[in-house]
């Protein structure tokens, strides 16, 4: 080899070993934050097990829930508002337990596995008749509050709560062998396979019968989001291979089959938040209105991804390449996209307090995540292209972590208190998916070559 060829070849050595190093020591620091954020984590449970909201000291956690807001409203003037609320809606208390049992696995430290079997404990005594949990629940010590038990008849499919749960006693049950927590898994996932609607997808809650036929609502429609039906296919789709089901797995494909059909066609190839029975979307709440979504899209990608590595099945490919296409192009600034576009011109849509149409999102509806990375850069930095517009997300955040647009001053929300248990376990979520990327998808190669191909084209178009 000539000396300059040899030079080359030594520098490239030289190169590719700095970036070993530098990639270890990263994971390094990455394993220690994983550590001190399940230690905090550990600190931060309730004596009885399991997380609630932050609050100012010397006062209760405030619910978000309607229910529960009213039964504060009527208990407190007689001082028998005493019950704790414990968060499941995601970042809660099952992404709590999975990250907590991955430490264990990851280090066989016994109190992270003595805290989540402590929350597992308390999911099985507060688990509805349904099979279900709700977005919070009044506890009474270790048991649920006798007034909720007694008088609230739904079940929450949406946030993470039950498809959580479900996964959450399943990696109990895989770790402890305690079949108590298989039982309390595969009563969750009964209420799934009843609750999967005729068109494959799942409503953001579980109500009886008599109720969705009296007084149905916005809440029984086929819906994506808050990641209900995505998160659906993927719980049942891995209990499917963990249990030996094959009516999970079949239910997952239909629930595939669902995102298939309603997936918007090119080239704005997303999907919405909820779908009426014709297949279009539908109005949600009042600020929610029949337009594409961004992070929805993120979350029904996911899903498909699932199914594909599940099935071999390359229509899911396609699929995920023509919606990933259309999130790389419709960033508002990198790692920066909208809640909403509208289907038919793209555009960027926020909401005010009144329900009407407003120029920005500093301008929308307070409390709601308009702007957000959604996961999004951390989906494109997966598959290797447009780094123009993803940022420097390399894990995506937890189901309900919008993830916040770089720049932007942190909300106001308690969720970004450091003290915030929902704040750390959305930390513990993150790391963990840092130090533990999915596997390569069948579909990458497939995905890859088009978003080369397409940015190529794009650049040779600016050119002229």
């Amino acid at each position: 080899m000539p000396r300059v060829g040899w030079l080359v070849a030594i520098g490239s050595v030289l190169v590719a070993c700095a970036a070993v190093g530098h990639s270890d020591e990263r994971a390094r620091d990455d394993e220690a934050a994983l550590l001190a954020t399940l230690d905090r984590l550990v600190a931060l449970e309730r004596r009885d097990g399991a997380w609630t909201f932050a609050a100012a000291p010397h006062t209760r956690p405030a619910p978000s829930t309607m229910v529960v807001k009213i039964a504060e409203r009527v208990a407190s003037p007689f001082g028998l508002a005493d019950w704790d609320l414990v968060v499941m809606r995601s970042p809660g208390t099952p992404a709590a337990i999975l990250a907590l049992v991955d430490g264990y696995e990851r280090t066989g430290r016994a109190a992270y596995l003595d805290s989540a079997k402590r929350a597992g404990d308390l999911l099985l005594r507060t688990q509805l008749p349904s099979g279900g949990w709700y977005s919070e629940m009044p506890v009474e010590g270790d048991h649920l509050a006798r007034w909720f038990a007694a008088t609230v008849r739904r079940t929450m499919l949406d946030d993470d709560v039950t498809t959580g749960g479900a996964r959450a006693l399943l990696a109990l049950w895989r770790t402890t062998g305690d079949v108590r927590y298989r039982d309390g898994a595969e009563r969750a996932l009964g209420l799934l396979v009843d609750a999967q609607l005729a068109s494959g997808a799942w409503p953001l809650v579980w109500r009886p019968a008599w109720k969705r036929y009296l007084w149905p609502t916005f809440e029984d429609l086929a819906t994506i989001n808050d990641d209900t039906t995505p998160s659906a296919v993927e719980t049942v789709l891995s209990a499917a291979e963990l249990l030996g089901r094959d009516d999970l797995r079949t239910a997952a494909t239909r629930g595939g089959e669902f995102l298939l059909a309603v997936q918007a066609p090119p080239p704005r190839s997303g999907w919405a938040q909820q779908y009426d029975a014709q297949g279009r979307p539908a109005q949600g709440r009042r600020f929610e209105p029949p337009a594409l979504a961004s992070w929805e899209s993120r979350y029904a990608i996911e899903a498909l991804v699932a199914l594909a590595d599940a099935t071999g099945d390359d229509r899911y490919c396609a699929a995920i390449t023509r919606a990933i296409t259309w999130l790389a192009s419709s960033a508002l600034r990198p790692g920066c996209w909208p809640r909403f576009r509208a289907v038919d011109s793209g555009e960027p849509i926020y909401i005010g307090s009144d329900g009407t149409r407003v120029a920005s999102a500093a301008l929308g509806r307070p409390g709601y995540d308009w702007v957000g990375d959604f996961g999004v850069s951390a989906l494109l930095s997966r598959y290797g292209t447009h780094a123009s517009v993803a940022s420097t997300a390399e894990a995506e955040p937890a189901p309900g972590d919008p993830g916040q647009c770089p720049g932007d001053v942190p909300r106001g929300s308690s969720r970004h208190a450091p003290e915030d248990p929902r704040a750390v376990i959305a930390r513990a979520a993150m790391l963990r998916a840092e130090l533990t990327p999915p596997p390569r998808s069948i579909c990458e190669r497939t995905t890859r070559t088009t978003l080369v191909t397409a940015a190529h084209s794009l650049a040779a178009s600016d050119r002229r």
